[in-house]
């Protein structure tokens, strides 16, 4: 049932003030592609992250959807190490 995630990442050749990309996440559900998170890669600072998991899922969706924002998160730690030395 469930389909490919999409994870697209933009870094900017020159950040724009203190943003130097995004990385957004979208998670295919009931025919639509829902964003189910997005980050905010920032220099010299750890990442700004936006998880938003929708409030009613189909249980066979469940185990995907945590597979899909781990992908999300080692792509967010690949293109912004500085976060992974400041992780609480």
């Amino acid at each position: 049932m469930h389909t490919q995630t999409e994870i697209e990442a933009a870094v900017f050749d020159t950040p724009s003030g203190n943003v130097r990309g995004c990385v957004t996440a979208t998670f295919p559900l009931k025919g639509k592609s829902k964003r189910i998170a997005h980050a905010t890669l920032l220099v010299d600072e750890p990442p700004s992250l936006y998880i938003e998991v929708p409030k009613t899922v189909p249980l066979d969706c469940l185990d995907a959807m945590a597979e899909d924002l781990k992908a999300f998160t080692a792509k967010v730690r690949e293109l912004c190490p500085v976060s992974a030395g400041q992780e609480a």
